[in-house]
């Protein structure tokens, strides 16, 4: 047992076998006994206690972890992406630039010419309504 358990069965003892004076042999060390046994079981509870609390705060400190590590990984993600973005931006800038550039030489070279009428379709074009034939007889 470790030094802390070993005080804590000594305090509890302490506190137990004054009370044990006025007992006969026989049942003082059935009372030693149990007093014994009470005492190993609440060491055992209190180590078992000690051990679920260090769990915790070892569980609490992955957790954190783990939350700092994905709070990384998404401004990693971010930083890329807007490097990306800028990129992206940076070659349409540039490609709209020359666009500009040879779009106004093409224009001043090409001849224009006029566009053609497009043709309705039967869809958009409203229809003339028939007349009723009537019929004679004869």
């Amino acid at each position: 047992m470790s030094k802390a358990d070993k005080s804590l069965m000594e305090q509890l003892a302490l506190s137990i076998l004054p009370k044990l004076s006025g007992l006969h042999d026989k049942n003082a060390k059935k009372m030693v006994n149990t007093a014994d046994k009470a005492i190993a079981t609440i060491v055992k509870k209190f180590q078992k206690l000690k051990d679920q609390q260090v769990k915790a705060l070892a569980e609490l400190k992955e957790k954190e972890a783990k939350k700092a590590k994905k709070q990384l990984e998404k401004e990693a993600k971010k930083k890329d992406k807007l490097a990306k973005k800028a990129v992206k931006d940076k070659q349409i800038a540039l490609l709209t630039k020359g666009a500009k550039i040879v779009g106004s030489e093409v224009a001043s070279t090409a001849p224009v010419s006029p566009k053609k009428a497009t043709a309705k379709s039967k869809t958009t074009a409203a229809s003339p309504v028939r007349k009723k034939r009537t019929v004679v007889a004869k």
